[in-house]
């Protein structure tokens, strides 16, 4: 059977087919509208009943969608998306089954990926997080096999959660000063490498300079970001009493250590001493849109 999963990001948006081994058949990828939900979701559809046309053995009613949070997911409400403001109290799910045949069910982007993770882990373990690190930061946790998805499918917004209160940035969004995701994400290490060159410098550039060593300043600011990273990845082994974090988004596949330097820290600082923790890297490609393929199971 084959399910039409979508992703929706704050830049892009890819509607895909996806089988019961996570490949992927087909897919479609166009801008996200941040201006206007209703042609958004009308580009949706109208891609989603092409592949009900076009291919066989389609799930005719199944249309699963990741959405930037936070959100109610229950009901597909847009609550404060800070990348698409437009959006804010847009009905997804009413608007979807007004306009098609469709039955939606939404969740966070996380959640949907940490779903694929899950496939790939489940042998070693039954409970680990699925941190991700790129423009922002999320979280999601599965616990004995199942998803933790809180009361309306926000558990995990860590994003916004404060690491460093002496933090001179002030997050945008959430108005506080040293948030995860202004301390820690990919957009936060360009800001900060932004001001201290007095340019505009991108992630990857600045992750580059790091890994040559050609600015000291610079080479301060990311190992700074490093060790807020593993003092986060502390907290969640104490808190959620867990042996094991996959880390994904595309920071962490860079150059940068994170898996060893967090496992050094953790090992050092953990209360629980000689316990089998593991930080793992993930290697799944679009493990939002093909986890999505577990959403209604």
């Amino acid at each position: 059977m084959l399910k039409i999963c979508v992703d929706i990001g704050g830049t892009k948006t890819i509607v895909g087919l996806i089988n019961e081994e996570l490949e992927i058949v087909a897919s479609q990828k166009f801008k996200t509208n941040k201006d206007m939900p209703e042609k958004e979701f009308n580009e949706i559809i109208s891609i989603a009943n092409d592949y009900l046309t076009n291919y066989k053995d389609v799930d005719k009613t199944a249309l699963n969608i990741a959405m930037p949070g936070p959100c109610d997911y229950t009901q597909g409400l847009f609550l404060n998306p800070p990348n698409l403001q437009k959006y804010k109290g847009f009905n997804a799910g009413a608007y979807i089954m007004q306009n098609s045949k469709f039955n939606p069910q939404f969740v966070n982007d996380t959640d949907a990926a940490i779903l694929a993770e899950h496939q790939y882990i489940k042998a070693q373990t039954k409970d680990f997080i699925y941190l991700t690190i790129s423009t922002g930061v999320g979280m999601a946790y599965m616990k004995k096999g199942e998803l933790v998805s809180g009361v309306d499918g926000n558990f995990g917004e860590i994003g916004h959660t404060v690491i460093k209160n002496d933090s001179s940035y002030q997050c945008p969004v959430c108005k506080q000063y040293g948030c995860v995701e202004n301390e820690v994400s990919g957009l936060a290490i360009s800001i900060k490498a932004s001001d201290i060159l007095q340019r505009e410098v991108s992630t990857k550039e600045a992750i580059e300079m790091y890994v040559q060593g050609e600015d000291k300043t610079v080479t301060q600011m990311i190992e700074e970001v490093l060790k807020l990273t593993q003092q986060l990845c502390t907290n969640l082994f104490s808190v959620f009493n867990i042996y094991h974090i996959v880390l994904g988004g595309g920071v962490t596949k860079s150059p940068l250590p994170y898996k060893e330097s967090i496992e050094t820290y953790v090992k050092a600082h953990h209360l629980i001493r000689h316990s089998p923790i593991s930080i793992k890297i993930s290697d799944l490609e679009a493990n939002v849109l093909t986890g999505l393929y577990f959403v209604n199971e």
